[in-house]
């Protein structure tokens, strides 16, 4: 029953012609799986709503795009969709409530459920609420209001589109020849088991999002002819300058640009026509002289009618002699052993064309701007040279010089302390010398590869040197057991290895046992 541009898919066809079978067979001692089945097209047909409900806001977001681009033209279509949209939502609605009253009234509201009823083969509930209640006839009237509103959207020479909706929507009574029936509302719902008088109001709320689907549709392709036809879509951004100094505020025009893959329009720029790249003009001129230059002209864009519209553009932009910024990432001096990052910019000349070399070390590049230095040798320093490829040559854009120094020794620590008065429950607790980088901002780890304790026990010294790399060992937690209080212990000799494989000797540790 679909118009030509929303024909019926194999699915609709099928549900029809159930409809048709079954509705024929209300009239026969209904069986159970009839009326199961009765519950299966319910099912399907509850699907089909929810796609043509999905499929129409598309639609109608398509029209609010269009008419937030253009209000004056688009106005009153928009008009139309929403009336359009209100109207079918109140019918789908209205019948909603009407299953629902209809199920509750039969099944008890605690256990009303339009989808799975339980009284499926009352019928005595679906001919009180739609016939002596009058309930189908007002829906009678919804409908027939409806059909008019769509009728009137479609113009007289559309006559497949009226014909469909005319028939689908239909509120006619059935032949006077038909004896069993009286009214429209009558043969729909009179003596029908209730799980088919509320698969008939499913198909009713089909009905209905069918046509919105089909006029809605036919509502946004009956826009002005006159139309610039766009097929494709691009976000555009387009700044004021590229090139910002601290403290101004950066300023940028953000759009959708719509573009006409099938029509390029010819621009002329400067006084000469630009050449295309894809589906956008793209206009080259190299930048010869530093200041501020003036690029104008105007984009010939013809009509669907073939009317020539021009449309005038204008823009500055500013030519700057190149400079570098070369800045570590973590302060003004790279260390020995770890890698130090490094952010390199050259405002206005893309990353991929600059080029860096280092002495006193190595460079690497780790992303678009950002690299790592890894210096050679401490107290020397490191001279970073940065280039351009430019114009098919290679220019040295300029050179900066940094500072080497070592990675400052770490600081040994039990339990957080690095000396004083400590108890010696604690000491055993901890049982190992821990070692951190104090004030440093690289994430650098130091591991203790060795260490030597030694205390003076009844006038002898007493040493042990058996630790098992950070920890104590037996022995030495033997003689930290044998401590009392006020006697000295010292940590001593403690030997570290760096990330980068160096070894250190640290500063000794002296305890008091507390």
């Amino acid at each position: 029953m679909g118009a030509k541009n929303c024909p019926e898919t194999p699915r609709q066809t099928m549900i029809g012609m159930m409809y048709l079978v079954l509705t024929a067979m209300l009239a026969l001692n209904v069986s159970a799986d009839v009326l199961n089945a009765f519950t299966k097209v319910q099912y399907g047909l509850t699907s089909t709503i929810g796609n043509f409900q999905k499929k129409n806001a598309e639609v109608y977001n398509e029209i609010e795009m269009a008419y937030n681009l253009n209000h004056k033209k688009w106005a009153p279509i928009k008009k139309k969709a929403d009336a359009l949209r209100e109207s079918a939502k109140q019918i789908v609605d209205y019948v909603e409530a009407l299953k629902y009253r209809i199920v509750v009234l039969a099944d008890g509201e605690e256990e009303a459920d339009v989808m799975n009823i339980k009284s499926k083969d009352n019928l005595d509930i679906g001919g009180q609420v739609m016939i002596l209640e009058g309930k189908g006839k007002e829906l009678r009237q919804m409908i027939a209001d409806y059909r008019e509103l769509l009728l009137s959207y479609i113009s007289k020479n559309d006559t497949v589109l009226s014909k469909a909706v005319s028939i689908c929507l239909s509120t006619d009574d059935p032949k006077t020849g038909d004896v069993n029936f009286k009214s429209w509302e009558a043969s729909k719902f009179e003596g029908v088991p209730l799980v088919g008088v509320v698969t008939l109001l499913t198909m009713i709320q089909t009905d209905v999002l069918r046509m919105e689907s089909d006029v809605v549709r036919y509502l946004y392709n009956s826009a002005d002819s006159e139309s610039f036809k766009f097929n494709k879509l691009e976000a555009l951004v387009i700044p004021e300058s590229r090139y910002v100094l601290k403290g101004e505020t950066f300023k940028a025009r953000v759009m959708l640009a719509a573009v006409d893959s099938t029509q390029k329009p010819e621009v002329i720029a400067n006084g000469r026509k630009v050449a295309y790249s894809g589906d956008v003009a793209t206009y080259s001129q190299p930048a010869t002289t530093v200041g501020v230059h003036t690029l104008k002209g105007v984009i010939n864009y013809v009509s669907p009618s073939g009317v020539l519209l021009p449309r005038e553009f204008k823009m500055d932009y500013e030519v700057a002699a190149p400079t570098v910024v070369i800045s570590p990432t973590k302060m003004n001096v790279f260390y020995v052993g770890v890698d130090n990052p490094v952010s390199l910019a050259v405002p206005g000349i893309s990353p991929n064309l600059i080029q860096t070399a280092i002495s006193n070390g190595t460079i690497q590049k780790r992303s678009n701007g950002e690299y790592v230095v890894r210096p050679a040798v401490a107290g020397k320093p490191c001279t970073i040279t940065v280039f351009a490829n430019m114009q098919g040559g290679k220019r040295e854009l300029q050179k900066q010089v940094f500072r080497v120094k070592n990675v400052p020794d770490p600081v040994a620590k039990v339990n957080g302390l690095r000396g004083g008065k400590i108890r010696k429950g604690m000491l055993v607790a901890a049982g190992q010398v821990d070692v951190e980088l104090e004030n440093f901002d690289f994430d650098m780890k130091f591991a203790v590869e060795s260490f030597s304790v030694y205390t003076v026990i009844d006038g002898f010294v007493q040493e042990e040197n058996d630790s098992r790399k950070a920890k104590f060992g037996d022995a030495q937690l033997r003689l930290i057991n044998k401590l009392k209080r006020n006697q000295v212990l010292v940590i001593e000799n403690i030997i570290v290895k760096g990330p980068d494989g160096s070894t250190r000797k640290l500063p000794s540790l002296s305890f008091r046992i507390d």
